[in-house]
């Protein structure tokens, strides 16, 4: 299970989980967080890690990345140890096992790419997009290529559909520029 600690309206919900219960009642969700009776959660939604805006730790004196093998401590370029220390560095400082082994009954966890990070989708498209297929996990998750390509042309249904698909080569390095260097995605 996940949930979202996101800080600003348009990014509420941008985690949530699928779960399968019998109604709609506290009841029923703590059977489905318990796996009991046949309730369980189905799978889990949202960012993928390395578009995360604290993946890796951060130089405040250069104002970049660091880069190195985990966990790195001090900047690669100018020695700061003036950082902001990326959940994955972090998750490597405080780990008790060389390997963990994920429950049987752990659900899939599915990386989505929000529309705002996808080549050629601005927030005037976002908005028009909304407008017509209801909300952002809809047009994600549900709409056909045929669907959105009526309305917004084979490069958006393109884009959007390699999204899904998982087909973008996404890299850490470039995260805190990504949504003023969206060309950086690579398509395959």
């Amino acid at each position: 299970m996940t949930n979202s600690d996101a800080h600003s309206l348009p990014k509420i919900a941008r985690e949530y989980n699928k779960i399968l219960v019998d109604n709609i009642n506290f009841k029923e969700l703590m059977k489905a967080i318990r796996n009991e009776d046949g309730r369980k959660i189905v799978a889990n939604y949202g960012l993928d890690p390395k578009l995360g805006k604290y993946h890796r730790t951060y130089c405040e004196i250069c104002g970049k990345r660091v880069e190195g093998n985990l966990p790195v401590t001090k900047c690669d370029t100018c020695d700061s140890s003036i950082l902001t220390i990326g959940v994955l560095d972090r998750i490597e400082m405080i780990k008790d096992k060389k390997k963990t082994k994920s429950p049987e009954f752990r659900p899939p966890y599915v990386y989505q790419i929000p529309l705002n990070f996808i080549p050629g989708i601005g927030s005037k498209t976002i908005d028009k997009m909304l407008e017509n297929f209801g909300t952002e996990m809809n047009i994600l998750h549900k709409l056909s290529f045929d669907d959105i390509e009526a309305t917004f042309g084979t490069k958006i249904a393109r884009n959007i559909t390699q999204a899904k698909e998982g087909k973008f080569e996404i890299s850490a390095r470039w995260w805190r520029s990504l949504r003023k260097n969206l060309h950086r995605l690579v398509l395959y």
